[in-house]
């Protein structure tokens, strides 16, 4: 076993560990230590694996202080299994993060979870309908005589769903449940009256003892597949599992003696969104790991190609790098990483600006609104979920990163044939990782139903004919793709407008406007990232220091045109491009692949410094899996096999 850090590891993790520290951290994570062994299993090792991480860290609530080494363990942890990458982030950032950001159970706080000693979890999601997020059922009774709560899962359908079920763990969950007291507590002869909604907070609750074994009042079902993202999943009913009332996050919430709730967030649609902001962290983290995966995916494709060659009768034993439609794949997943890159870099950049002008320990007043910032809803309206009413900017970058990486990550692994789909390869399990957070983490589709409604319903802008760049330079799409979202805007605020003169409301009235709607989200999502990416391109910034500004501009651009094929119908329906420019796209493409192809390495290497090793990798690729795949010695049976009867 090797005694040296790696160096592209070490280079990552020195500037924000003590080097003793970063040091063995690069080892632990370079090595088979953390790696599961088959794709095929779930794994409830994934969850020791975080402790042996956890004991080369700081305690929790400080890596969760330090953006740059949350978003950097983030990266590193999905790069090296996304199993372990899902278990670290449901611990450290939503379980960790919801008791740091709400208050409540310091003891726990600082106590075992500071080290994944005991594994944590979130638990919100409820199996049964749609949109549970937006009627949590899950009940936490308030007995006030014992200052207490107990939880309750009320039938089947509200079941709540998280990787809880390795046998042998101690584990606790911030569960997120409907307060429930009695609105006669207190009164005379101790007789209960009509039950009270106190509104949805968090509670940080047992879910197994120091033995592993279920607390009392918690049920938890067998092991529960899911291909995609292999973990001990599992679904969880409580029927009267008791909480201390120290263990409620109450974020500056009382209950009186008459059970009544005071909340200094006022409704309880403030306190939902207050509950879930937690999602914030994860959102601004989420798209370092995705660009990552991107990046990794897309230099392993590049290698992968450079020596592969094809015997097509048009020109046999060519390299497949020489095809346009391979170099518009590979040269654009490689694209598409550097935007990704760069909007991560603004999704932290976002999260470090909320943080420092609301700290998470100061609880807002009722009248008090969220710091606006360009793209998010302060104060906007849950109707499909609550995600972008909690932070509309954070969640759309979010979401674009995880479908563009699944996007990406799913053609590369047909660019390469049959080896795509090899598990030593990783492109199965990366896929995995981001097609999963398609639903976790907030629906994608429901946080673009919201972002497309706000849209329509926000002010309308001027619909100009945008001034155009020419599209081989950065600042080409970003023009295209704001006068695109603000025509389909204005557009869909029209056509709101008609419907609701005529009678219609609610459903009726946004029913036959839904793909539109839909629609817009994703044009606004792709726009953020396409500013993010316009503006890492040009600007001085860190990207600078890794990639010349030539090779910037150059991969902006052709993602930009990658995108506009992508939209071309929008473009073309709502007079953004004309004819002509949409069918001079791939020849503006083919441009930007002849001026990148000689640089590729260095391309690279700034995208992906510390490459897996992956099979693919290797410059004689038939040679390296089959030496990877070497037979064992030859058995009895085998033998007996070449035998002649």
């Amino acid at each position: 076993m090797t005694t040296t850090a790696p160096a592209g590891l070490h280079a990552r993790l020195a500037p924000l560990l003590p080097p003793d520290r970063a040091a063995r951290l690069a080892r632990l994570l370079d090595g088979p230590l953390l790696r599961r062994p088959s794709a095929a299993t779930p794994d409830a090792g994934a969850h020791r694996r975080l402790t042996r991480l956890a004991a080369h860290l700081p305690p929790a609530p400080e890596v969760l202080a330090d953006a740059e080494l949350l978003a950097t363990l983030s990266e590193l942890t999905a790069l090296a299994d996304p199993s372990l990458y899902q278990t670290f982030l449901s611990h450290y950032i939503l379980c960790v993060g919801s008791l740091t950001l709400l208050g409540g159970a310091e003891a726990d706080l600082h106590g075992e979870l500071a080290h994944a000693r005991t594994k944590g979890s979130f638990m919100v999601t409820e199996i049964g309908e749609a949109s549970s997020h937006l009627r949590i059922r899950t009940e936490a009774r308030y007995d006030a005589r014992r200052r207490a709560f107990t939880l309750h899962t009320p039938d089947a359908a509200a079941a709540k769903f998280s990787s809880v079920a390795a046998p042998g763990l101690p584990q606790q969950a911030v569960v997120c449940a409907r307060i429930v007291t009695d609105a006669q507590e207190g009164g005379e002869d101790g007789d209960g009256g009509e039950d009270r909604d106190g509104g949805v907070f968090s509670f940080l609750v047992d879910i197994t003892g120091a033995d592993g074994r279920p607390a009392p009042g918690v049920s938890i079902s067998g092991p529960v597949t899911v291909d995609a993202l292999p973990l001990p999943y599992g679904f969880v009913r409580f029927d009267g599992a008791e909480v201390r009332h120290d263990r409620w996050l109450a974020d500056g919430a009382t209950i009186d003696e008459l059970g009544a709730v005071h909340d200094p967030r006022g409704g309880q649609d403030a306190r939902l969104q207050r509950t879930l902001s937690c999602g914030q962290a994860l959102w601004a983290t989420l798209p370092s790991a995705m660009a990552a995966l991107a990046a990794r995916s897309a230099a392993t494709v590049w290698r992968f190609s450079s020596v592969r060659r094809s015997h097509g009768r048009l020109a046999p034993g060519r390299p497949v790098l020489e095809y346009r439609t391979q170099q518009h794949a590979v040269l654009g997943a490689l694209a598409t990483a550097h935007t990704l890159r760069a909007s991560a870099r603004a999704a932290l950049g976002e999260w470090a600006a909320l943080r420092a002008s609301a700290p998470a320990s100061a609880p807002a007043p009722a009248s008090a609104s969220a710091p606006v910032r360009a793209g998010s809803a302060p104060g906007a309206v849950m109707t499909f979920a609550p995600w972008a009413a909690v932070d509309r900017a954070l969640a759309l970058r979010k979401v674009y990163s995880t479908r563009a990486v699944a996007g990406t990550v799913d053609e590369l692994q047909h660019r390469c044939g049959l080896s795509g789909f090899f598990g030593e390869n990783r492109l199965s399990e990366y896929l995995g990782l981001a097609r999963a957070f398609e639903n976790a983490g907030g629906d994608n589709t429901l946080t673009l139903l919201d972002a497309g409604r706000a849209l329509a319903e926000g002010p309308v802008h001027a619909d100009g004919p945008p001034a155009l760049a020419a599209p081989t330079e950065a600042g080409w799409w970003p023009a295209v793709v704001a006068a695109l979202q603000d025509r389909m805007a204005a557009d869909l605020s029209r056509a709101r407008e008609e419907r609701r003169s005529t009678g219609h409301e609610g459903l009726d009235l946004w029913n036959p406007l839904m793909a539109d709607v839909l629609l817009l989200g994703e044009v606004h999502a792709a726009r953020l990232a396409a500013d993010a990416a316009s503006a890492w391109a040009v600007e001085d910034t860190p990207c600078a220091a890794d990639l010349a500004a030539e090779l910037a501009t150059a991969l902006t651009a052709l993602d930009g045109l990658r995108q506009a094929r992508r939209l071309a119908g929008p473009l073309l329906a709502h007079g953004v491009l004309a004819p002509d420019a949409v069918r001079a796209l791939p020849a503006a493409m083919d441009t930007l692949c002849d001026r990148l192809l000689p640089r590729l390495p260095e391309v690279v290497a700034a995208l992906d410094p510390a490459p897996g090793g992956a099979a693919l990798d290797a410059p004689e690729y038939a040679a390296a899996v089959i030496e990877r795949h070497a037979p064992a010695p030859i058995s009895r049976l085998t033998a007996r096999i070449g035998r002649t009867p």
